[in-house]
């Protein structure tokens, strides 16, 4: 008895269904949010989250980048990367997130440096 040909299409859609739902299942990593002050906006990979939580849940088989902005500071830039660990368990790093935002002018240095017993043209 042979197969029914449309049956083969049912088993194909049926597989993608489930390759999708794996794929979609990756393991997440929380990664607590500490020394955030209050009034910073923060962007997980472009995207401004709402309000402020005090950890994310992130996938741990891609990097990420977290802005965090205030105004009237410098915005700082973090990025988390995938590691594996000796067992295999993927993880990203840094595990924690601890930001504080300068002041804007207070976190840069100007070095000036002046030749006192040159002549000067």
């Amino acid at each position: 008895m042979g197969r029914d040909p449309g049956l083969r299409g049912i088993g194909a859609a049926a597989l993608g269904i489930l390759l999708l739902a794996v794929a979609g299942c990756a393991t997440k990593q929380r990664i607590p949010l500490e020394c955030v002050a209050e009034e910073v906006q923060i962007y997980v990979d472009g995207r401004l989250l709402e309000g402020q939580p005090d950890a994310i849940d992130l996938r741990v088989d891609e990097p990420h980048k977290l802005y965090f902005k205030r105004e009237g500071h410098e915005p700082q830039l973090v990025v988390l990367r995938p590691g594996e660990a000796a067992d295999g368990a993927a993880y990203l790093e840094p595990r924690d997130v601890c930001v504080e935002l300068v002041p804007v002018g207070l976190g840069r240095r100007l070095t000036i440096e002046a030749d006192e017993g040159g002549d000067t043209p």
